[in-house]
């Protein structure tokens, strides 16, 4: 199935590179590439010059990676950055539960960047590190049914890391 995966990823690359598109290969928690053995697999299988890394800091840390460490380690084949963070209380309930990451996002697991587990000063120190000035993306992943908030949590994201250092 993983050689399935890579060939049919790699059909992709190919058609998006006919259209002048850039892929890029986004590890997810709850996806067929979460985990580290995993994201070094898909690393290895995938060639830079057809796709990408994009790495998410919620992802990372939600399946047991320390997103400073996987910044600094996949720093040459890193296209793209999503951030999130995690409410460390309630990912230890998921965990508990063991319940679907879509799930976990229901219950709260991902909260506006700053409330968190996540270190944003030494996100932003690994990035300065490895030079990347690439995009960001600010995210605030939940339940669909729980979105009236999103706004206002997104601007809280923003204002923290504002605070910190970054540049938005």
């Amino acid at each position: 199935q993983w050689n399935d995966m890579v060939e049919s990823i790699l059909a992709l690359c190919g058609v998006a590179e006919r259209y002048g598109v850039r892929p890029v290969i986004h590890p997810h928690a709850g996806g067929y590439i979460e985990f580290a053995d995993e994201i070094d697999r898909i690393a290895a299988s995938i060639p830079h010059e057809k796709a990408g890394l994009c790495l998410d800091t919620g992802h990372l840390y939600y399946s047991g990676m320390d997103p400073v460490t996987y910044l600094k380690k996949y720093q040459d084949k890193l296209d793209y950055v999503h951030f999130k963070d995690v409410d460390q209380k309630v990912y230890e309930e998921v965990l508990g539960e063991h319940i679907r990451f879509f799930d976990g996002c229901g219950k709260g697991a991902m909260c506006p960047i700053g409330t968190g587990a996540l270190d944003y000063p030494a996100i932003k120190q690994a990035l300065e590190d490895i030079g990347y000035s690439g995009y960001i993306t600010i995210e605030q992943e939940r339940d669909p049914r729980n979105s009236d908030t999103s706004l206002r949590d997104v601007k809280r994201s923003v204002d923290y890391l504002k605070s910190v250092g970054y540049h938005i």
